[in-house]
């Protein structure tokens, strides 16, 4: 039987006091209210009458449990730094940092401060005019653009997705690009390195890190970027030598929402990183680039990352006396001319450990390789190593324009001279 309402009850009740042959059993048809129900309602008719007995008794007061001004206040004043962040974010720094934080114990005491729901942070920023840099705009047709969504990797290291994001991430004009590798199976953040530019060098270091927290994965995969994949078939690109030598698989998206899941993160970077940056004090890139790998990723894992659907992992461990130096590395050949080799605009003498210059012989191709965290240049030849001492700057060749030919006249007397 449907549940009448309260009111009907109530007639029904009043009508029982006037008619004694009206039973609660009767009522208890009518009504679907029990029999101990039906008798509370009676005596608050008989305390509070039948319009009182019909509202709740905690109608036109305040709850006990809703926020004071004092706390009201307080969070105005918390969420000043922070001038575009999200509801959840919001919520978690306040917990963190203020009601689980021991030192703000004070605080929490004296301004009666609560760790809420998220609903109620929800109401706050609407009530506060706050907006949350994740709502988005309506669609103008109402509707939201699908992509068929695949099923993660089941254990983790079997696939790990990279990219690279740029942003200014200080809000100072300096953009840099956040190279990222996130795990396939978990979206556990594995590593991550700051650039001026989208590079070899970003990606390489990035992966350097990644190898040796977490170990090498069976594949990489990304998107068709230079970096990865040259334009000209059946020639590598450094960073693809360097997973060539760690025997990593390279696969390449059609697009941005086929590795969904670092895009996504990328996106999740640019919400929060920028306020984490002022909530923990980092005052620049280079101890943002430090940081965010020895702290910052364990704590977004913490958040974010799921369990695996099997157990175990892919991830490869190398040797504890591996040498990193032998794989993240470029790799050119140049030719020798006068016991000197080119790069870029320099000119290098080539110098053994005992400080002797060495010349393989005119026109002898060298194998010259730089290190991607230090620059160092260096040749590789019969075992032996040779460091790379600049020894002159090659200069350009200033283009000229000339109007007629008096003035070409002019200027090749003066170039044979």
């Amino acid at each position: 039987m449907d549940r009448k309402t309260k009111a009907e009850a109530i007639e029904l009740l009043v009508a029982k006091k006037k008619d004694p042959s009206l039973t609660y059993a009767d009522i208890e048809r009518k009504t679907g209210y029990s029999r101990r129900q039906l008798i509370r309602i009676s005596k608050q008719i008989d305390e509070r009458g039948a319009v009182g007995a019909g509202t709740h008794g905690n109608a036109g007061r305040k709850p006990a449990t809703a926020a004071t001004e004092d706390e009201i206040r307080y969070l105005r004043e918390f969420k000043k730094p922070y001038q575009s962040i999200t509801i959840a974010q919001f919520r978690d720094i306040f917990i963190e940092d203020v009601i689980d934080n021991p030192d703000k114990r004070d605080d929490v005491e004296r301004h009666g401060l609560v760790a809420r729901s998220k609903s109620w942070f929800r109401e706050l920023f609407r009530r506060e005019g706050w907006r949350s840099p994740a709502q988005k705009p309506e669609r103008a047709h109402g509707g939201r653009v699908s992509h068929p969504l695949r099923d993660p990797m089941p254990r983790r290291g079997m696939l790990v997705q990279v990219d690279g994001t740029p942003y200014d991430w200080f809000g100072n004009g300096d953009v840099r690009v956040l190279h990222l590798a996130v795990d396939d199976t978990t979206t556990e953040v594995l590593s991550g390195c700051f650039m001026p530019l989208e590079c070899m060098r970003g990606y390489a270091r990035m992966t350097e890190r990644m190898v040796r927290g977490s170990g090498v994965p069976e594949a990489m995969y990304s998107d068709r970027h230079s970096v990865f994949r040259s334009a000209r078939a059946g020639t590598g690109t450094q960073l693809a030598m360097m997973l060539s030598d760690l025997d990593v698989r390279m696969v390449f998206a059609g697009s941005p929402q086929a590795k969904g899941r670092v895009e996504r993160y990328n996106l999740t970077e640019q919400l929060r990183l920028v306020n984490d940056i002022i909530r923990f004090g980092i005052e620049d890139y280079d101890q943002l680039d430090s940081w965010f790998n020895e702290f910052y990723v364990e704590y977004l894992n913490r958040k974010f990352s799921f369990p695996p659907a099997e157990a175990g992992s892919e991830f490869r461990r190398l040797p504890p006396d591996f040498d990193y130096s032998s794989v993240f590395r470029i790799r050119l050949t140049r030719i020798s001319r006068g016991g000197m080799i080119s790069y870029e605009m320099g000119l290098y003498w080539m110098v053994d450990g005992n400080g002797e210059l060495y010349d393989p012989g005119e026109g002898v191709r060298v194998n010259l390789f730089i290190d991607v965290w230090t620059d160092e240049m260096y040749v590789e030849r019969r075992n032996r190593r040779y460091a790379c001492v600049l020894c002159g700057v090659r200069k350009h060749k200033k283009a000229e324009l000339v109007d007629n030919q008096k003035d070409l006249q002019s200027l090749l007397r003066k170039m044979r001279r």
